[in-house]
Order: C-alpha cells, then sequence, then structure tokens
C-alpha cells in the first residue's frame, strides 16, 4: 500500500521515502537507513538522527519520510528500554518541522500499545488513516477486470465470483488480495489441467472449476508444499545430504507465536534452526532468497 498507492501520489522530487524496519533493534535500524542513504559520505555536524535527518535534508531538498512498517514489531519484540528510546527520538524528530515527516504503519490490534508513545507525542493519532479491506462490490470489479485482462474466459460472471469470494473470505479479517491472486493462479492451473492442454487456446473459470479447486486453506496448503518440495529438491541437487523438512524449519523460525515475522539477521536465523539441524549458512541463504523469490518472505534484517 505505501510502496505502491502512497508513492504514486507524489512526484519523486516532493518527497524523500526511508523505510524502516524493525530488524533485530529499531534504534540501530534506523541509524543504519539514515547511513545508507547519506550517499556523500558527509557527517552530521551535530550528531545523532535529528543531524542525521538534517544533513540528509540539505543534500536532497526534499523533506524525509520515515516509514516505520509492521511497527507493532516494536512491542512483540523489542525491550522497554529500546521502546523508550525510540520514542524520546521520535519526540526529537518532530521539533524539526517540515524537514521530516513521520508515517507509523501498525496492525489495528496493536493501535492500544501505542498508549506510551501518545504520553510523549501527544499529537500522535491527530492525522491518522484506517486502512479497510475492500468490499465484495470492488474485489468483484478486481476479479472481472484480471480476467478480462488475462483473456479468462468467466462464465456465469455472478456465480463464479461470488463462489471465489466466499472460498477465500477469512471470518475474521474478509478478504486479502495476495490471497486471492495465489487463488486466481490455482484457478488458472486447475483449468490448464482440466483441458490438458499445456497450453489451452483459452482458459475458463466456471462454478464447477471453483468447486473443484475449494476453499483457500487447501489451496495456500496445495500452494506452499509445491514450494517446499521444489526447494528440497534444490537443496539436494547443491549437495545437502537429508534435505527435506529444511525449508519449513526456516519458514518456522522467522515467525512469531503472534504470527508475525520475526526479522532476524543471518546469524540470528542460524541460531533460531533447530539444534540437531547442521546447516551450512550458503544452504540458509539458498533457502531465503527462494523464499523471497516466491514472496513469502521478505528480506533479512541487516546486521
Amino acid at each position: 500500500i505505501i510502496n505502491c498507492g502512497l508513492a504514486n501520489q507524489f512526484v519523486a522530487s516532493d518527497w524523500l521515502p526511508l523505510y524502516v524496519r524493525r530488524g533485530t533493534e529499531l534504534n540501530e535500524s534506523l541509524d543504519r537507513a539514515l547511513a545508507a542513504a547519506n550517499t556523500d559520505g558527509r557527517q552530521a555536524v551535530d550528531g545523532g538522527v535529528v543531524g542525521q535527518v538534517r544533513e540528509l535534508y540539505l543534500e536532497h531538498y526534499r523533506p524525509l519520510y520515515l516509514i516505520f512498517d509492521q511497527f507493532e514489531e516494536l512491542f512483540i519484540l523489542g525491550s522497554s528500554g529500546e521502546q523508550k528510546r525510540f520514542y524520546e527520538t521520535l519526540r526529537e524528530l518532530l521539533t524539526i518541522g517540515a524537514t521530516c515527516k513521520v508515517l507509523i504503519v501498525i496492525r489495528e490490534e496493536y493501535i492500544a500499545w501505542l498508549s506510551e508513545l501518545e504520553k510523549v507525542v501527544p499529537a500522535l493519532f491527530d492525522n491518522r488513516l484506517r486502512v479497510e479491506r475492500l468490499n465484495d462490490s470492488h474485489l468483484a470489479r478486481i476479479i472481472v477486470g484480471t480476467t478480462r485482462a488475462a483473456g479468462i474466459r468467466l462464465v456465469e460472471p455472478v456465480v463464479t465470483v461470488t463462489r471465489i469470494l466466499e472460498n477465500i473470505r477469512d471470518r475474521r479479517t474478509g478478504v486479502d488480495l495476495a490471497n486471492l491472486q495465489v487463488y486466481l493462479d490455482r484457478l488458472w492451473r486447475a483449468d490448464v489441467a482440466r483441458q490438458a492442454a499445456e497450453a489451452p487456446a483459452q482458459v475458463t473459470f466456471d462454478p464447477a472449476l471453483v468447486d473443484q479447486v475449494g476453499k483457500l486453506a487447501n489451496v495456500i496448503s496445495a500452494f506452499l508444499d509445491e514450494q517446499v518440495v521444489g526447494i528440497e529438491a534444490a537443496l539436494g541437487q547443491r549437495g545437502v545430504v537429508k534435505p527435506q523438512g529444511i525449508p519449513l524449519e526456516v519458514l518456522f523460525a522467522l515467525v512469531t507465536e503472534e504470527g508475525t515475522k520475526r526479522n532476524l539477521d543471518i546469524a540470528g536465523l542460524m541460531d533460531a534452526m533447530p539444534g540437531n539441524r547442521n546447516i551450512e549458512e550458503a544452504h540458509l541463504r539458498f533457502c531465503l532468497a527462494e523464499f523471497e523469490r516466491l514472496r513469502l518472505v521478505r528480506p533479512l534484517a541487516a546486521g
């Protein structure tokens, strides 16, 4: 949403976006992001985050937008000291005016955790936007438009689209666009198999096909199984003995008990692997590269 939707509302000369994820420590990640953006290598005269921001503004003459994505990681994984240090940094940043803007992206269920930050920044909630799920009407238009653009024949559009939405809807969170993309891909593959042709003249989506593919949980499970088998085979070709289970262990190591990503660096991930699993760093990096290519995970934290 930020990379595409918000970015498209700006002319490149109007803003300098800097995306920051917590990584292993939010304050350190912010320092690294600011240092990486400082392309001319000049050191800030007054030092610190505020000095680095001013230096970037003087270098580019564009307001810096610090975008803290998945901010809930600070509460899930961060210490009290890390949180307090960041709150003070944020308070200082807001004193320098238009030179720097701050965007905090956080899951709705963690809004209440911002109460301590609000004490430091009383105007925290003055400008906020709730990003809502698309309703069925919008989703139906997306499905129809996608099939039309791809040259897919849509039989009984109202019935077919309704069944697609029923199959991918989560009772708690609604319909996720990423899941819709995976589901449409599975429908396409299922019709190709149904026609028993590697390159059919036209792919068709109809109610019977949707019923055949079934619920999203089955589709996601099948998709993940396919990718895991492929990565295991590739690990075997790279000389790994008994590669079965390694890709899933990597994924499990990257997930917290709350279901969010544990944004480890490579050393942290090596430590998080099961004790009985002796895997070389090069093979671990290969698994990560494959998951990133498949967009199952984001790049690891620096460190």
